[in-house]
């Protein structure tokens, strides 16, 4: 008999082989024991989190009838989604008010950043990669993390690996296809192999493209207008290679190698008259990263964190008012990474932790005023959590110090600054699953590279942008009640405090300057509801549902024409729903996201105004089974009753579409 414990945070998996043998003429087949596995957990951490903490596992995905991580985040509260519009468009995640420079990507274990923009493109990441999604609003209750954890006001945190992968030694091959509407066609294979019960190595390959020449539609009544989006397609591709080693059961090791790279021309805002664009865009991104964790001692662990990343975007416009008739700029940027923590328990229910980050950032490009920017970062993090019975504390100091040079030109700004955190959650009663919770987290974000040295545009004398982030929740749960498998309702509400916000200033007609004029407050509830019902044998009914309020106002200068005006792009109201019915036969889908009315400019001009929507999809789903394989068809009507609308001003997103895919798995 052998058998593995693999441990995880809240949860534990034990696997226990059997095998029995009889030396006589009985057949192979019969002298061994099927394989045995059991699965157990503790109480999911996420119930008692002093934060709110939204994750989502790929089962739970791919039951809703999610089909990429797009639509994932607009099924999370809170979130608000810019979108270009399109397969393969860029697609990035603002929480709460606070714009998407405020959200970090954690990428199995360590940042990903974009130090040029300030904004992650979720779009390059297949939602068939993902293991889980876990959106954290505030400070995670988490204390062994490398700092740079802590340096958001949010975090969206994405793992492709689940320690379930340890428990079968067998060759593990995912291969799909999909294809759909606008001539999208999407390849994809994974391969994954346990060569021991601690060692394990996985490969992805991933391929889109798409036409994206869908219809839209341009004025009101009678002036209606039909186009087809041009100069929309695009090409990208996504090569992954990991492994994960667990010498001894106190210690793991993991390390991946990543490449993306995409071709897009990118259409433009959509005008009368005037359809056609020339914009080109090609973007490259490759990493190697590594993480250690190891226990030294029954009280004492240690993590050890190092990434190099590269990346590259090429953009090109032809037109006849740029000299030559060609405008063509270059950028290139590099990062190099270490960090390590230190986490100390010296007592049951208290663990104190120390955490150290340092990272190199520079940017050059082919500009003839370009000033190769660098970034020198030094992060550093104690953190001490508290756990007793009914009641759990978390308080962090994050010490941030930032020093910008440029070689040949000034650089901006440095900054220092000590950020605190706190939270708290308690269980009222210890016979029922309700926690309530209450969080503080003061953070600061630092003015990318574009807002300090972009020409025309940037201005190094910017300072970072302050928040302080007030939360107060609740999570109440019932799990295992006759035909409830489990329902699970939350509660938040929070106040946001911007100070130093970077906004453009007109210089003069053709010129913009960043400057830190501004002050917003965002006031905001989120709610969700997510609920499992056992309504036959084999058989579930699975509703989800999300409900956001937010007033984000501008609140700089009373005599300010934006004074308490809703932010630009923040709906007052969003929302989602969706209800899965799990069965033998076909599981069907059904889910619809949407938000109130939106402006596109901080004054509410009416003729910024962009209307409200509701997208409703519609998922269908089987899974055949044979000889320990497994072939999945699906078939996904998107936007089901054509609504016409836009997430972004002018870039019109696609009307009713579809999808369709076919997955092998070995």
């Amino acid at each position: 008999m052998a058998s593995l414990m693999v441990f995880t945070e809240g949860t534990f998996f034990l696997h226990t082989t059997y095998a029995a043998t009889r030396q006589d003429t009985v057949s192979v087949s019969e002298r061994t024991l099927q394989q045995l596995d059991v699965v157990g957990s503790g109480r999911d951490r996420r119930l008692s989190s002093s934060t709110p903490t939204m994750k989502v596992d790929a089962e739970k995905l791919k039951l809703t009838g999610t089909t990429d991580i797009s639509d994932a985040m607009r099924r999370l509260p809170g979130v608000y989604l810019r979108d270009y519009g399109g397969a393969g468009g860029m697609k990035t995640v603002s929480l709460r008010g606070l714009g998407s420079h405020h959200t970090g990507v954690i990428y199995d274990g360590i940042m990903l950043s974009d130090v040029q923009t300030g904004q992650v493109d979720i779009s390059r990441y297949n939602l068939s990669d993902i293991a889980s999604i876990t959106l954290n609003s505030g400070e995670t209750d988490e204390i062994f993390l490398p700092a740079r954890a802590s340096a958001s006001s949010s975090s969206l945190v994405v793992n492709t690996f689940s320690d379930k992968d340890f428990l079968n030694p067998s060759l593990r091959l995912d291969a799909r296809m999909c294809v759909g509407a606008f001539g999208q066609y999407n390849p994809y294979v994974r391969i994954g192999k346990s060569f021991s019960e601690r060692f394990v190595m996985s490969a992805t390959a991933d391929f889109i493209s798409s036409k994206n020449n869908y219809p839209y539609t341009l004025g009101t009544g009678s002036n209606k207008e039909t186009y087809r989006r041009e100069n929309s397609q695009m090409t990208a591709g996504k090569g992954e290679f990991g492994c994960y080693w667990r010498p001894t059961s106190a210690s793991s090791l993991s390390a991946k190698i990543y490449y993306f790279g995409a071709d897009r021309h990118l259409p433009g805002p959509a005008l009368y008259y005037n359809p056609k664009n020339n914009e080109r865009l090609k973007d490259e991104n490759t990493f190697v990263q590594a993480s250690y964790r190891t226990r030294l001692s029954s009280v004492i662990s240690l993590q050890g964190n190092a990434k190099f990343n590269w990346s590259r975007s090429y953009y090109t416009d032809l037109d006849e008012v740029y000299p030559g008739g060609l405008l063509d700029r270059r950028y290139f940027q590099r990062e190099y990474y270490a960090a390590a923590a230190l986490l100390y328990t010296p007592v049951s229910g208290l663990q104190l932790d120390y955490s150290v980050d340092w990272f190199l950032n520079n940017l050059n490009s082919n500009q003839p005023n370009d000033a190769r920017p660098y970034r020198n970062s030094i992060l550093q993090m104690i953190g001490a959590k508290y756990k007793y019975k009914w009641l759990s504390i978390t308080a962090k100091a994050l010490y941030s110090i930032y020093l910008n040079r440029a070689l040949d030109g000034d650089g901006g700004k440095d900054a220092q600054r000590l950020s605190p955190s706190l939270g708290f959650s308690f269980q009222p009663m210890s016979n029922r699953l309700l926690f309530l919770r209450a969080s503080y987290k003061n953070i600061f974000r630092m003015p990318t590279f574009n807002e300090l040295y972009f020409d025309h545009y940037g201005s190094i004398n910017l300072n970072p942008e302050i928040t302080d982030q007030l939360n107060a929740g609740a999570t109440w749960s019932l799990q295992d009640r006759g035909v409830i498998e489990e329902i699970t309702v939350t509660c938040d509400g929070y106040l946001n405090f911007v100070k130093n916000k970077i906004v453009a200033i007109p210089y003069n007609m053709f010129v913009n300057r960043m400057m830190n004029l501004g002050k917003v407050r965002v006031l905001g509830l989120d709610a969700t509801l997510n609920s499992t019902l056992r309504i036959a044998s084999r058989q579930r009914l699975i509703l989800a549902a999300t409900y956001s309020l937010q007033r984000a106002a501008p609140v700089t200068d009373p005599a300010m024409s934006d004074w308490m005006k809703q932010l630009a792009y923040v709906p007052l109201n969003s929302g989602s729903g969706s209800i899965t019915w799990d069965n033998p036969w076909v599981t069907v889908g059904v889910s619809a996201s949407g938000c109130s009315s939106r402006y596109t400019t901080n004054e509410n001009l009416p003729g910024t105004k962009l209307p409200g929507y509701m997208e409703l999809n519609f998922t269908l789903q089987h899974t055949f089974r044979f000889h320990g394989h497994s072939l999945e068809l699906r078939a996904d009507l998107i936007n089901a009753l054509d609504e016409r609308y836009e997430l972004v001003a002018r870039y019109p997103m696609p009307g009713r579409s579809w999808l369709a895919s076919v997955a092998f798995k070995l």
